[in-house]
């Protein structure tokens, strides 16, 4: 039986065949767990873009399971760093809010045609959004939010007129349209419409100028009110100036002699001699030679005795208040107390007037 020596075969095998089975024995230990490291941390590599997600600020995150139940509609990821299986996905929406501009063309009761223009706030409900994902998709703006505002303008201006349209106010129109879209049940829990703005009523050039021409009457109405109620308090003020210069003539009625008119001619005719400027004094013919103005007969008139002073409770003026009014007003302001005794105009309101006028100034 012949046996090889383990010496004579390592001495007999070629020395590339020697140096090849070291190095096969290394990488088995050593250079295998760098070799293993290495495919394990590129496969890490390739999958973090899978599987770690970033939700930006403002948006959530809708997770769509591949091999469960599609859509998950319990939770949303909200803003921050999220772990997800490789062979699933994320769908990020965007919860701020959105304006919507549209330019609606809308018929009224009569059948006139109205641009409105108009902004709709919304934003999708945060918690609903795996919902709005599965019942709507990423386009709802299209599928829910545009028709469904420009359905609530048409039925809101549908139901309007005119000349409704021109005076209502924008806020109650912009509340009608808000609430008829709230009622909406396409969009309930799944968006929240904010707010609407009216940005612009055009009405047909027609019924525009037809209504300007309107609102310009219904000014110079009341143009023409303001007038008549300012010539109105203009007679009264006249009718007591009136009563006031009577009054005044009746008590200097009783002071007017002879006496005291000649003195008052002598010091007309000495402020007009005094004059700087050029003038014929003429005086008159008489003894008392009194200017012509004052007539020739005042010295010619009885002596009278000098008057009795003046009692000012004898030539009090008539109370005010008590007056009949020239034009009183009508209903309940003008029908109380005494205006509701001279509720007309007439030769019998003047006499009355006269009356208490003179009696006011009717010496005792």
């Amino acid at each position: 039986m012949n046996t090889a020596d383990p010496v004579d075969d390592e001495a007999s095998e070629h020395p590339k065949q020697r140096v090849f089975r070291h190095v096969r024995y290394r990488m088995s230990r050593s250079e295998k767990f760098i070799a293993v490291m290495l495919f394990i941390g590129v496969i890490v590599l390739v999958l973090i873009p899978f599987t770690f997600i970033v939700i930006p600020a403002g948006h959530v995150g809708v997770l769509y399971r591949l091999l469960r139940h599609g859509t998950e509609t319990r939770f949303v990821y909200h803003e921050g760093l999220g772990i997800k299986w490789p062979f699933d996905r994320i769908y990020t929406y965007e919860v701020r809010t959105k304006t919507l501009d549209e330019s609606v063309h809308a018929l009224a009761q009569v059948g006139l045609s109205v641009q409105v223009q108009v902004s709709v706030l919304y934003h999708p409900v945060p918690d609903n959004a795996g919902k709005l994902h599965q019942e709507i998709g990423y386009d709802y703006v299209e599928r829910v939010v545009r028709p469904i505002s420009l359905g609530a303008v048409r039925d809101i201006v549908g139901k309007s007129d005119p000349h409704d349209l021109y005076r209502i106010n924008v806020e109650e129109l912009e509340s009608r349209i808000l609430a008829k879209m709230h009622r909406s049940p396409a969009a309930a829990g799944l968006i929240f419409f904010e707010r609407v703005v009216v940005r612009d009523i055009v009405l047909p050039t027609a019924v525009n100028d037809s209504i300007n021409r309107k609102l310009t009457e219904e000014q110079n109405a009341q143009t023409y009110k303001f007038l008549i109620a300012q010539a109105q308090d203009e007679a009264e003020r006249k009718r007591i100036e009136a009563i006031g210069i009577q009054t005044f003539y009746s008590i200097v009625a009783n002071s007017l002699t002879p006496q005291l008119l000649t003195w008052r001619g002598i010091e007309a005719t000495v402020q007009l001699s005094n004059s700087s400027n050029s003038k014929i004094v003429v005086v008159g013919g008489g003894k008392d030679q009194l200017p012509l103005i004052l007539g020739s007969d005042i010295a010619k008139q009885p002596d009278l005795p000098a008057p009795a002073v003046v009692d000012p409770q004898s030539h009090q003026l008539p109370p005010w208040r008590e007056l009949p009014k020239l034009f009183p007003k009508a209903g309940g302001e003008g029908g109380s107390g005494s205006e509701s005794r001279g509720g007309s105009i007439g030769p019998g309101n003047d006499r009355s007037s006269s009356q208490a006028a003179s009696q006011g100034t009717k010496k005792p």
